[in-house]
């Protein structure tokens, strides 16, 4: 246990002082050989290396409050970092009314026979189907996702667009910021609807904000279109990660796309699979019951669809399996993204910095701990004057908050880093590093409950103080029970520290497993 005896040694405030003034004779005394080459004699490079230096005991305590502000800012900026991305990714409902009703279609169960754009999406005749006969949603809303090229003016650039229905604006409760937005007379005849809304960021970057845009035409993929209006501010899309620019009406799918994708995913296939699909559940009806509800419908055009041209090849296997399909209905509040996927790693990270915020408060309290034995005479010189016990804990508590909404300054800006670079490993384009005023009252709301946990050791110190013997010039009075609470704090970060490595070295295991994982393809660069 010798190891352990040594650990807890560390806190004790002699040896401390003792590597500082160890230190600062070192440059002390590199300093007065310097001077001594130069010319000066002994007693003289010695003088000008002490003025140069200043006051030991003002060093020693600049080179604690460095400690602690490091400490701090490690810690609460960890803690800012994560909470950022978990209350953007997992925490923060969709800017539209009543989020709460929203849900996403998925098929599953069965086999998806013909083309698809992905594990979610359904055929436009399917979605259809599906919006005007349902008895438990107030609205369906279809979208698909696609890059388009814009022209205005002498400017061409590559922008993120959507088509969508015409009731999408309608279903998820967004308004126009200026002009309209789309209706489901927008959204009839195929080819018959070239029409625009703009997403407000862009329409700020890219017009500089200009309301005379309403009325003007685009050029967008060589089609011009007439602009409508302006979704309203705060509005991004339901797909988190991918800031949509343009909106443009589903009826102008095929002249919005080009080559084989255009000819057969088309608004009439039913065995091609690309539209994605939300709706709004009526009030008091669950997401259980709906989707219960759903099945008949599906089947019933299941059904018919195994009965037409497209199912002529195939196998009695391939019609029971088609037919097995199921809806499933899921929570669409916080929108639709892959990185939900990270919910669980997001939260264990959460939890991970949690723990090195409460490592940190450990070491910064046993440094201030160590302060205040140094300050022990002045504590008792201000007990002496008259001052009360409550108030030298105020000040201490004072002082000790100061410090923490200091290192939470710090914190914020290395919060904004870690996030970036976080979100340079997620590829993720829209999520904002920067800290907006939710983030700000987490940070100051951990700044004050951290000053408060770490200014508790000192304050609770100063109520042993003994007046009398303190007030001695050169005597410093520690107590035993300080001395085992300092202890005590020691034991609790090495529990802490061994924590976090165990579960560190299960992050490193699973990122070396996920690595050497067998996905089918060659994935070298």
């Amino acid at each position: 246990m010798s190891w352990m005896r040594r650990l807890l040694r560390t806190v004790d405030p002699q040896p401390l002082d003792a590597a500082l003034d160890d230190e600062l004779r070192f440059h002390l005394e590199q300093r007065t050989e310097e001077f001594i080459a130069q010319g000066m004699s002994s007693e003289e490079a010695r003088r000008k290396a002490a003025l140069l230096f200043g006051n030991r005991t003002s060093l020693r305590e600049s080179t604690r409050d460095r400690d602690v502000l490091v400490w701090l800012a490690l810690g609460i900026g960890a803690n800012t970092a994560i909470f950022t991305l978990l209350d953007q990714v997992l925490l923060r409902n969709l800017p539209v009314g009543h989020p709460e009703q929203l849900v996403q279609l998925r098929q599953f169960g069965g086999l998806i026979y013909g083309s698809t754009f992905g594990d979610d999406a359904f055929s436009y005749p399917l979605y259809r189907d599906l919006r005007d006969g349902n008895q438990v949603f107030s609205g369906v809303l279809g979208q698909f996702p696609l890059t388009l090229s814009l022209a205005f003016g002498s400017r061409t650039e590559r922008v993120e667009g959507e088509l969508v229905s015409g009731n999408y604006f309608d279903v998820l409760g967004v308004g126009a910021a200026i002009g309209r937005t789309f209706t489901p007379q927008d959204d009839t005849k195929a080819g018959g609807h070239p029409l625009a809304v703009l997403a407000y960021d862009y329409w700020i970057s890219r017009f500089a904000g200009d309301p005379q845009v309403v009325g003007r035409t685009i050029t967008v993929d060589g089609l011009p279109l007439t602009v409508i209006g302006v979704n309203q501010k705060g509005f991004e899309g339901l797909i988190l990660g991918h800031p949509v620019c343009i909106r443009v009406p589903l009826s102008m799918k095929s002249q919005m796309t080009q080559g084989m994708f255009a000819e057969d995913f088309n608004l009439t296939n039913r065995r091609a699979y690309w539209v994605q699909v939300f709706a709004r559940l009526k009030p008091g009806v669950a997401p259980q019951k709906a989707q219960a509800s759903l099945q008949p419908l599906l089947h019933s055009r299941l059904e018919m669809e195994v009965r037409e041209k497209g199912f002529e090849k195939a196998s009695s296997h391939d019609k029971e399996a088609f037919l097995r399909s199921s809806i499933d209905l899921l929570p669409a509040a916080r929108g639709k993204s892959w990185l939900h996927e990270y919910e669980a790693p997001l939260r264990i990270l959460m939890a991970i910095v949690g723990v090195v915020l409460l490592i940190a408060c450990a070491n910064v309290a046993n440094l201030l701990l160590a302060r205040s034995a140094a300050r022990q005479r002045e504590m008792a010189l201000r007990l002496a004057i008259g001052a009360s016990l409550g108030r030298i804990v105020r000040q201490l508590l004072a002082e000790c908050l100061l410090l923490s909404i200091t290192g939470g300054a710090a914190g914020l800006l290395l919060a904004v880093w870690m996030d970036r670079m976080l979100l340079r490993f997620l590829s993720s384009s829209n999520l904002n590093p920067l800290p907006d005023l939710r983030i700000l009252g987490f940070t100051l709301a951990v700044c004050l409950l951290t000053g408060l946990l770490f200014g508790l050791a000192p304050a609770w110190a100063a109520r042993g103080i003994d007046v009398a013997p303190a007030l001695k010039v050169d005597r410093r009075v520690t107590g035993s029970g300080s001395a085992r609470f300092r202890g005590a704090l020691v034991v609790a970060q090495v529990f802490l520290c061994v924590l976090l490595l165990v579960v560190a070295g299960q992050f490193v295991r699973s990122l070396g497993n996920l690595r050497h994982l067998d996905m089918g393809l060659h994935a070298h660069h």
